[in-house]
This record gives structure tokens, sequence and C-alpha cells, in this order.
């Protein structure tokens, strides 16, 4: 598949947007626009998982040896950088004496689905890498199953999966459990990014354009009561449903945005979106060693801020080239061992 690099710029917005959130809207104080509107950090997740839609089933090639090819290359895109920040995150803990977790904690967190093993995460943001796995797994079954190609079928999924947050969204209303809600919307909005992929392709058929219409109506009309019921108590996160609301429609309407009529190509962007997943990883220990470099000199938390920026992107430039690229090389060799196969880059 040939790369689109307007994918990959949205990717180091959506990567820089999480940053700010971490290291920046904290400075801020309370701030209404971001209090009570829009979540940067969840905006920028938000456009990842459609962005995944947009990729990940499409790297799944027919033959034989598909599930196969799909589940090395994926793995050593995944892994070896997560590994490396869970090792950071471990240091970091070390050294700035923080608590260290549990070590049965830290070897489920290995797997990359330790919340389904019932695991809390080591890093927050690993919530979302479990996800990303779940959609790789469906996509793995659609495509053994001959339904992946089915466009119909995928928009049939986006919104079974919008309903079934909506049952959730209920459920967690009336028993105040905190049900994972945010599991179904991110696997819809996954699939729905897999339908965009064929009309920003070139393909507009009567059919694609009924099933896109669907999906929007479908985010219009059952996000509002979806997330009012899910998100109208705060379970320990700053859940606020107004805000989730607007960040939801944000997201939507902006990736549709950006990657039909604006598209950015600009290269600093496109640099941001090949390094973000290591830069998505690595930023909170670069915050970490930030703190525990610097607070010693009395800096301002800004000035910690901006240096853990710089250390953030230093690190994610590394991390690309010495463990990124050689890991998804080798998944390549590894594919390549049949010369009759073709190898595909996603």
């Amino acid at each position: 598949m040939k790369r689109l690099d307007y994918l990959d710029a949205l990717r180091g917005i959506a990567a820089l947007l999480v940053v700010f959130t971490h290291f920046y809207a904290p400075l801020l104080g309370h701030v209404w626009v971001l209090d009570y509107l829009i979540d940067p950090g969840k905006l920028g997740v938000l456009w990842f998982f459609m962005i995944s839609g947009v990729v990940i089933p499409f790297s799944l090639k027919p033959g034989p040896d598909g599930p196969s090819r799909f589940l090395i290359s994926r793995f050593m895109r995944l892994y070896p950088a997560y590994w490396l920040s869970l090792l950071v995150f471990l240091v970091m803990l070390k050294i700035s004496g923080s608590a260290l977790p549990a070590w049965p904690q830290v070897i489920a967190n290995l797997s990359m689905v330790q919340a389904a093993m019932g695991f809390d995460d080591v890093i927050g943001l690993y919530w979302t890498l479990f996800i990303e796995v779940v959609f790789y797994a469906l996509c793995l079954a659609l495509f053994v199953a001959g339904k992946l190609d089915d466009v119909a079928f995928r928009s049939r999924c986006a919104l079974l999966f919008l309903l079934m947050a909506l049952a959730m969204g209920a459920v967690r209303a009336v028993t105040e459990r905190k049900l994972p809600v945010a599991l179904p919307l991110a696997l819809s909005l996954m699939f729905f990014g897999s339908v965009w992929r064929q009309w920003l392709l070139g393909e507009h058929s009567r059919q694609l354009t009924r099933n896109l219409l669907l999906l929007l109506v479908g985010f219009a009309v059952l996000l509002p009561p979806t997330l009012i019921m899910a998100y109208n108590k705060d379970m320990g996160t700053g859940e606020t449903w107004g805000r989730y609301l607007f960040t939801y429609f944000v997201a939507i309407s902006s990736f549709l945005l950006l990657t039909r009529s604006v598209r950015l190509h600009h290269p600093a962007l496109v640099w941001l979106g090949a390094v973000s997943y290591s830069l998505y990883l690595l930023h909170p220990s670069m915050l970490m060693l930030s703190h525990w470099l610097l607070e010693p000199t009395g800096a301002s938390p800004l000035i910690v801020a901006l240096f853990a920026t710089v250390l953030t992107l230093g690190f994610a430039h590394l991390s690309f080239r010495l463990i990124e690229t050689p890991f998804i090389q080798l998944g390549r060799r590894l594919n390549n061992r049949n010369p009759k196969t073709q190898i595909v880059s996603v």
C-alpha cells in the first residue's frame, strides 16, 4: 500500500495534542475551554483510532500466509517500542524514588492486553494500545471469515459497536459501574475509518455513500445519549459528558476535513507522524526525567515542560531509528522468506 503522507502528518499533530494535554494544560490551571468544552488529548487519540481504521484492515493481504504475515508485521511494529517504553518508565520510577508496580502487574503489562487479565496499566496511556490490539484481532477474524473486504459488513460492525456503547452507557448510568464504554466507541470509529478509506481512494458508489451517511447519522443520533449516560458522573478521571461530546464531534468532523479537503504534507509534520508512536509511548517518562533533572535547580514548570518536549522529540527519533525501524525491517525479512510473496509496507 502506498503511504498516505497526510495521514502521517495527522498522526504527528495527534501526538502533539496528547503531549500538550500532559505537559502544558496543567500549567494553565482551570481554563473553561479545556475543562468543559474540548479535551485536546482525547481529540488526538480519536484521530489515532480513525487512522488505524483507514490503514490496518488493508494490511491484510489475500493468500494462505496473510494472517501470519499480518501477525509478524504488527508484532514487530508494536511490541519492541512498547517494551522499551515500559523499561524506561520503570527506570524513571526507580531513580526518582517513586513506588514501583508489583512484578505481576509488570509481567502482565508485557502482553499489552493486561486489561483483559485484570491488571492496571503501568502507564495510563496503554489503554489505547489494548483497543488497538482488539481491533487487530477483529480484523484478522473478519479476514479469515472472508468478510474484511465487505464494506457493507464493516459499516454494520461500526453501527453495532456504536449500539453496544449506547447499551453499556445505559447500564453504567443505572448501576454506576465503570464499564469500558470507550472500547466499543473506539472500535466504532475504527470501522468507520475503514469505510471512509474507500471514499478517500476514489470509490464514490451509491452503496458506499449510503453507508457513510448512515454511520454519520448514527454518530449524530447515538453519541449524545451514549456520552450523557456514560459520563454524567465523574468516576475519577475528570469525565465531563459535554466536553466528551464536543470532542467526539470535533474529532470526526476535523478528521473528514483533514483527510479529504485540507490535507497537510509539511515535512516536519510527516516526520512527527513517523516518530509519533515512540513519542506517544515515551513522553510520560521524559516528563519524569525532566522533573528529576530540573526541579533541584528551581526551574519553572514551563521550563520543565519545554525541556521535556525537547527530550521527547529527541528520544522518539532515536527510538524510531534504533528500535522501531530495525524491527520493522526484521518483520519484512521474516515475511519475505518466501520469495514468491510480495512485501507490502504499511
